[in-house]
């Protein structure tokens, strides 16, 4: 029995904690949500892990006082530039003798698809189903209860390696907390912040990290294509700090407080005073702070653009959902994004009051995802019959356990935080 699920999202400058739980109409609320400083994390894989570990323990410190509860189970986000994804398909034949799919049969086709070679260094963390197949008739999301004599499935089967995942919950063993599972950031984030109808009309989730910029197309409720570029907020700060000459603490200051692309051109100038190295003041024009903020994020969207050009994604974009830190909330950072793609853009944003900052979106993610998973029975939660009737697998297994039965409902619930142990 629990009372709250905890998500976190250990990034390369912060971690972002959420917890979450259902009301008692049966919808989820998020509670509390915090972040902290960290930088035990560099493109996704741990380099520090009492760092990590100081990081995590401080934002659950704080989580833990707004929501006036003991944590001591948390539920992490594995960003998807760390995961190899690889397709294939499984197939068993219908086991029952009235030839009803049922949900052993489900479970026997999903173990079929992750038959595949895997490097010795990596292993299976999940599967993902892109469609299901009975007799033929593909295109199928949910085929319990259908009558067939053939079960397939196409897959993306999600892999990563054992060190780096082993390393992830050692730094959170160390704070104090046991890992209940992970949970695939691309997804938690889509899950987070993008609207029905846009998993299915080909939308691109750019999420901008400090250190990244992860790229994610979904179309027809599937992943297409997950890629990452080396370049994030971070890469800015030192722009600045290199031209400008300044110390990175400040140039970080200055992007957040004066980032402004619109104002880059602007000929209502004004000077903007630093304190530098030794206590001296500078100035600076904020004209030149925004060309060289400009210069950057430009660059940043232009990489983007010839990525999906040469893989001829671009013409299947419809929209585009913008989350993260700092560039996603710098002024007419929006404005430059829709000019060069050539699309609608817009800023992704949590449903969940308090939990609008696109920064929080890949922990409250995480909390949405576990909990609409129905792994989770809370204290007060009441499970109606129709609910029960709408549960279904989730096939994110647990590794240890040889793939036992946890259950979820609707597509999401279908790529589940999944529960395992490494070490």
């Amino acid at each position: 029995m629990n009372e709250y699920v905890v998500g976190i999202d250990i990034g390369s400058s912060k971690v972002c904690a959420a917890a979450g739980k259902l009301d008692k109409n049966g919808n989820i609320q998020i509670i509390g949500i915090t972040s902290t400083p960290c930088n035990g994390l560099k493109r996704g894989i741990v380099v520090d892990i009492d760092s990590t570990a100081e990081g995590i323990k401080n934002t659950i410190e704080q989580l833990e006082r707004m929501i006036d509860s003991k944590i001591t189970e948390v539920y992490v986000s594995i960003p998807g530039e760390i995961c190899d994804i690889s397709s294939n398909r499984g197939v068993v034949a219908v086991s029952a003798g009235d030839r009803e799919i049922t949900q052993n049969d489900v479970d026997r086709v999903l173990k079929a698809a992750k038959i595949i070679s895997v490097p010795s260094d990596k292993e299976i963390i999940g599967v993902v189903p892109e469609q299901f197949i009975v007799d033929g008739y593909d295109n199928i999301t949910d085929p319990l209860g259908m009558c067939g004599i053939r079960l397939e499935v196409d897959a993306q089967i999600i892999m990563c390696q054992s060190t780096i995942i082993s390393n992830l919950f050692k730094s959170i063993n160390k704070a104090g907390l046991e890992g209940k599972g992970l949970v695939f950031q691309p997804m938690a984030v889509a899950l987070a912040v993008l609207r029905a109808e846009e998993m299915k009309m080909g939308t691109l989730l750019l999420d901008i990290g400090a250190e990244t910029t992860s790229v994610v197309l979904f179309r027809d409720n599937k992943l297409i294509f997950n890629d990452a570029i080396a370049l994030g907020g971070n890469t800015i700060t030192k722009d600045i700090s290199l031209c400008l000459k300044l110390p990175q603490s400040e140039s970080e200051k200055i992007k957040i407080k004066y980032g402004d692309l619109l104002k880059a051109q602007d000929d209502k100038d004004f000077k903007i005073k630093i304190n530098a190295n030794f206590d001296n003041v500078v100035e600076v024009k904020n004209s030149l702070l925004n060309e060289i903020i400009a210069a950057r994020i430009e660059e940043i969207i232009y990489i983007i653009k010839k990525k999906l050009e040469s893989l001829n994604y671009l013409d299947e974009v419809s929209g585009i959902v913008v989350v993260g830190g700092g560039i996603a909330l710098t002024k007419g950072s929006i404005d430059m994004c829709k000019e060069i793609l050539g699309k609608p853009v817009r800023i992704g944003v949590s449903e969940y009051i308090g939990a609008e900052n696109t920064m929080h979106s890949s922990a409250v993610g995480v909390v949405k995802d576990i909990i609409s998973s129905g792994k989770i029975v809370f204290k007060e939660e009441k499970v109606t019959k129709e609910r029960k009737r709408n549960d279904a697998k989730s096939i994110w297994d647990d590794e240890k356990d040889d793939y036992e039965e946890d259950r979820g409902d609707g597509f999401f619930s279908k790529i589940k935080g999944f529960f395992t142990d490494f070490f």
